[in-house]
């Protein structure tokens, strides 16, 4: 695969920016479309990867993941022309929206838009849950992890990074456990 221009990647992340509505969670489907089936920048578990160090990391996940994924493409200036072209979109429509807005937040047809688009980003959420859970959750060890950070996350009043550390952690431990069985 040969490098993509600046010019590619600012394009293929203003595209995505476009379409992106929701925050990081909507990014999966559209950078599983474009950067790993019609492009091939990216392989699944890459992007899988990018996106679950994304969330540990401060910042906002669609940008991280941009980062990431322009980094590996074209190192920093890949990142940066990725980060431009994701935000280039959001940051017209704001300003635009901001001065539509300001005058029909009041209107009953405004507020089921955005009705509207809340249950188009929940389906949105769950299409990436079902993607992600059959690609990360695939053994007797990761579903007892899984269950068991469910459980912690619900019955106490802990951080969700304490509880990704954590978990990081225990699958690096017991990673380590499995190679020394098999060696």
């Amino acid at each position: 695969m040969s490098k993509p221009s600046l010019t590619e990647i600012y394009k293929i992340y203003f595209l995505i920016g476009i379409q992106l509505l929701g925050g990081g969670y909507v990014i999966l489907p559209l950078l599983q479309k474009y950067l790993v089936e019609e492009r091939k920048w990216l392989s699944e578990e890459e992007l899988i990867d990018y996106f679950a160090v994304s969330q540990c990391i401060p910042g906002i996940i669609a940008g991280n993941i941009a980062m990431f994924s322009g980094y590996k493409a074209r190192k920093s200036l890949g990142a940066l022309t990725a980060i431009i072209g994701l935000i280039t979109p959001s940051f017209f429509a704001i300003i635009i929206l901001a001065n539509i807005l300001i005058n029909f937040t009041d209107n009953i047809y405004v507020q089921k838009a955005f009705w509207g688009i809340r249950i188009s980003v929940i389906v949105l959420i769950l299409i990436t849950v079902k993607e992600m859970w059959s690609k990360s959750v695939n053994s007797k060890f990761t579903y007892i992890l899984f269950f068991i950070i469910l459980l912690l996350l619900i019955l106490l009043p802990v951080s969700p990074a304490f509880i990704i550390i954590i978990a990081a952690l225990t699958a690096f431990f017991y990673s380590k456990i499995g190679e020394k069985k098999n060696a």
